[in-house]
């Protein structure tokens, strides 16, 4: 099951009997998967496979996405899935928000207007309520709203609205277990850019940053001492910064070659996937991963070319990660419009004694 050539102290290993599938909730001993609008359940990589049921979608967009291409035209995928205390599954796919258990799902009511939720932009709080905000394209800047699902209901409340000018639309919310509270981060124009906190639920906000696209992230990550993200820029060169949780100084870890829209946490080894997004702010068609460690530098992984199918219709190169606590040491990542589109990959620490045999940091993937 070899991957794409990776260099110390990684390696990349493909789950091969996942080809087809992207992985959305990780635990020990359990997987969440999804293959197109159909949900299931492994104990391993590979079969047996539980189906957990097919997500209503329309006949005819279910037939045309049977086919790669089309599926990444039609956004006919899930964005997220959470395990909510209840025993519910609450998910997003395409613009469908809702929940679910023992193979039916039904729409959640309470929303404004149909929206999207970027992938992995949920925050699931230690009351067992989901929180999430709008992000629709909005050229005219109308109000955006954040929304909570509270713990066992159907139905969504209204927590907060950005008044009319204010942001676009929410990147992201996500939930801090180390410091309590809820994070809004916010796009995608200069005071639009904004990073937030709010310890009472949204009753009130601190705006932690803003006013560039320095403040634009789609993504945070959080550890005991601080929190990070790779900025989301499409017009500078983007940079992975920290956020010191007891000072407030933001500290800039490292210059990076692209824009990042997810990331995800391992332990203490945290991950940044810049996305092959083709903006202005990116000098090559590929996605990187980056990786940050307290004390050490950060550092490139490896990197893989973008696909041939145009970002305009067929989507940017994302490397994408499941929720959930993770599967032990490993990190899985779902490759979305790179070369080696709809595989999956384990990256783990490379053996001491294999190190050596390790190729250039800047070696695009092979193999695909």
């Amino acid at each position: 099951m070899a991957g794409p050539a990776c260099p110390s102290p990684w390696t990349l290993e493909e789950l091969r009997p996942l080809r087809g599938y992207s992985i959305e909730w990780a635990e020990p001993g359990e997987l969440i998967l999804a293959r197109r609008n159909e949900l299931f359940r492994a104990r391993q990589f590979g079969p047996p496979f539980e189906s957990l049921g097919r997500v209503p979608a329309p006949a005819l967009k279910a037939a045309a996405s049977r086919f790669r291409p089309a599926q990444r035209a039609l956004r006919f995928m899930f964005y997220n899935v959470l395990k909510l205390p209840d025993g519910r599954l609450f998910f997003t796919f395409d613009r469908l928000i809702g929940v679910g258990r023992d193979g039916r799902y039904e729409a959640i009511s309470g929303l404004a207007r149909p929206a999207r939720v970027l992938r992995g932009s949920c925050a699931l709080d230690s009351h067992g309520d989901v929180y999430f905000g709008e992000y629709v394209g909005n050229p005219q800047r109308h109000e955006i709203h954040v929304y909570r699902l509270p713990h066992g209901a159907t139905k969504l409340e209204i927590v907060h609205t950005f008044a009319a000018g204010e942001v676009r639309h929410v990147h992201g919310i996500y939930a801090d277990p180390f410091g309590g509270g809820l994070w809004c981060v916010t796009g995608d124009r200069t005071t639009e850019c904004r990073v937030m906190r709010t310890m009472d639920r949204f009753r009130t906000i601190d705006v932690v940053g803003c006013g560039d696209e320095t403040w634009r992230a789609v993504s945070l990550l959080f550890s005991p001492r601080g929190i990070y993200y790779g900025s989301d820029a499409e017009f500078i060169e983007n940079h992975l910064y920290s956020i010191d949780r007891v000072t407030g100084e933001r500290t800039c870890l490292s210059a990076i070659d692209g824009p990042v829209y997810y990331s995800c946490a391992v332990g203490d080894d945290l991950f940044f996937g810049v996305t092959a997004e083709l903006c202005p702010s990116q000098k090559d068609r590929r996605g990187s991963l980056w990786h940050v460690r307290a004390g050490a530098p950060a550092a490139r992984v490896l990197s893989i070319d973008k696909d041939a199918l145009p970002v305009r219709y067929f989507q940017a190169g994302t490397w994408q990660f499941p929720r959930g606590p993770g599967w032990g040491d490993d990190l899985l990542v779902h490759l979305v419009a790179l070369r080696g589109d709809n595989r999956t990959y384990a990256l783990r620490r490379r053996r001491v004694a294999a190190a050596s045999a390790s190729p250039s940091v800047d070696e695009p993937a092979r193999g695909h």
